[in-house]
């Protein structure tokens, strides 16, 4: 489903159907005019954003595709896929640019501000330890990338015990934001290779976060039932919204002052929960007031992305 925000009156929605398994993740384009999609069924899609038509697939994974982003020209698409690679595609054509092989599964993908570096987070597999990984690119458009057959191989590797759970870009491409399966979140220097702020804000596995437009916050979606805000310099804990369900997405809203939260449990848990806990529902909290001011529910599964 994606949703308009109106500035009074009733939400309006429309739902998307094309995947054939679970959704692991949906991303707009900097434009905002582009959807993307991922799920386990291997084929991310991209849909029109204003009419929700199907624009095209993107074929080649052998597998689940945990993430995906676009650049900031809205050019080139990467993917993160359980198939140990990351792959790189023509936004306009779908044709896959190039493949970069990994020792393990593929959870997060992200360009580089400026758009010159590809961010990737792996799992841990057969005694390899999780990992955040950085390649450079061989240039910022599809031609550039289709033509220097490059022999991808990461410039930057940093290697944590835990299970990294999602990764992002700091504000000038020299940090890198990484949360963890025990609740922990840190801020991870590039050139230096340290950890130079490290917090733990939850009691279980963060989910996902998001960092605002400005770098100033972000904030966390934990299987704890809660959300954070966090501020992006020291990771303070500055505001928790509570919900009554495992935590499995979040966003901050660039337009207004809202947090959006989307979570819900398994099949097997739901089997045996209350009818309230079977209706997944994605949640508005006021950004500063922690207030619950809206919700949109009527789903028999868990909201896996927002």
């Amino acid at each position: 489903f994606f949703f308009d925000l109106p500035s009074h009156g009733m939400l309006s929605g429309i739902a998307l159907h094309g995947h054939t398994r679970s959704v692991t993740r949906v991303k707009f384009n900097k434009d905002s005019d582009l959807l993307f999609s991922t799920s386990k069924d291997s084929s991310p899609h991209v849909w029109n954003a204003e009419t929700g038509e199907r624009l095209g697939t993107y074929e080649g994974h052998q597998g689940a595709v945990w993430d995906v982003d676009v650049n900031f020209t809205s050019t080139l698409v990467a993917t993160a896929g359980a198939d140990q690679c990351a792959k790189l595609w023509d936004l306009k054509t779908g044709q896959c640019l190039a493949t970069i092989p990994h020792e393990t599964p593929v959870r997060t993908v992200a360009f580089s501000h400026g758009d010159s570096m590809l961010l990737t987070v792996t799992d841990t597999s057969f005694g390899s330890k999780p990992a955040v990984h950085i390649f450079n690119l061989p240039g910022h458009d599809p031609e550039t990338i289709r033509d220097a057959r490059t022999e991808y191989r990461p410039w930057f590797t940093h290697r944590v015990p835990e299970k990294i759970t999602y990764a992002a870009w700091g504000p000038t491409n020299e940090t890198v934001y990484f949360s963890s399966e025990d609740g922990s979140i840190v801020v991870l220097d590039i050139q230096s290779e340290k950890e130079i702020v490290f917090a733990c804000p939850h009691k279980a596995e963060i989910r996902r976060f998001q960092l605002d437009k400005d770098y100033t916050t972000l904030v966390t979606a934990s299987w704890d039932q809660t959300c954070k805000l966090l501020c992006a310099r020291t990771l303070k804990v500055l505001k928790t919204y509570e919900t009554d369900k495992p935590c499995n997405d979040c966003a901050i809203s660039s337009m207004y002052p809202l947090v959006l939260v989307g979570g819900g449990q398994d099949a097997q848990s739901v089997t045996n929960s209350s009818q309230r806990q079977n209706k997944f529902e994605t949640r508005f909290f006021h950004k500063v007031y922690m207030e619950e001011l809206a919700s949109v529910s009527g789903r028999f599964g868990p909201v896996n992305g927002i």
